[in-house]
């Protein structure tokens, strides 16, 4: 099962991941209150369980209140058309109303189960902001792994090791060793399947901030967490898969 942004964000802040100020709105009226109660420029960003909105127009930024429920206004309802989701597109009928962020570099963190070890797997990478298939598929080796024992967990020298490997070492160091630990928690606690962050960016004042996230989680595990089945977005899903589940059809 998938979940949207900000959904991923609100998860992964529980968790001590630092996530840029915002909040959703399902109207342009909501967006620009919402704008008003940051105070200052803004991004809003087109909620869809999909990548690539920034390309297919579902991301514009936004500096008073009033921009922020013009481009609400445009983004809401769009058919909005990424590599991700296939040339019908996906109607988006939320934004992501955050703070704008300035930043000074883009990385990539992400955890995944590995299929070969049957261990989570923690991924980091100084190529962030893209997709991280086309990094291993063209530059695998910008791509740093730690294994992870699921007995003992992840711990800070892994940490320690992937942070001086995308040079967030000095005053970064304890912030960046503190982030990975806080995403494996959420990963373990919430049976993820994938949890990624990409870009993690570095702010012009010296911070680390999830600036996108991504979780998805295991369809088997979900009896375990009621909490996270009422995430979901039927909407965002294949009908003809929904329609199959309500029938009780398997594949």
């Amino acid at each position: 099962m998938k979940v949207h942004e900000y959904q991923a964000k609100e998860l992964l802040a529980r968790y001590g991941v630092p996530v840029p100020n915002g909040r959703v709105a399902a109207s342009a009226d909501e967006a620009a209150t919402v704008a008003a109660d940051l105070g200052g420029p803004v991004a809003v960003k087109a909620q869809i369980h999909a990548g690539g909105r920034g390309k297919g127009g579902g991301i514009k930024l936004a500096g008073t209140p009033a921009q922020a429920e013009e481009a609400a206004s445009q983004i809401i309802g769009m058919q909005l058309v990424t590599h991700q989701t296939g040339p019908e597109g996906r109607i988006v009928k939320k934004v992501l109303v955050e703070e704008q962020i300035q930043t000074e570099r883009e990385l990539y963190l992400g955890i995944v189960v590995d299929s070969g070890s049957g261990r989570p797997v923690v991924m980091a990478s100084e190529a962030g902001g893209v997709d991280i298939e086309q990094v291993a598929a063209k530059s695998p080796e910008k791509i740093h792994k730690a294994f992870v024992d699921p007995a003992v967990g992840f711990q800070p020298y892994e940490g320690r090791q992937l942070a001086f490997a995308t040079n967030l070492g000095g005053d970064l160091l304890r912030p960046a060793v503190g982030l990975m630990s806080g995403l494996y928690k959420a990963f373990v606690a919430k049976d993820s399947s994938l949890a990624e962050i990409n870009p993690l960016v570095v702010t012009s004042d010296g911070r680390l901030l999830a600036l996108d996230a991504k979780m998805n989680f295991d369809d088997n595990a979900l009896f375990r967490h009621p909490e996270i089945a009422e995430l979901r977005d039927v909407d965002e899903e294949d009908p003809l898969e929904v329609q199959a589940e309500e029938l009780g059809i398997n594949n």
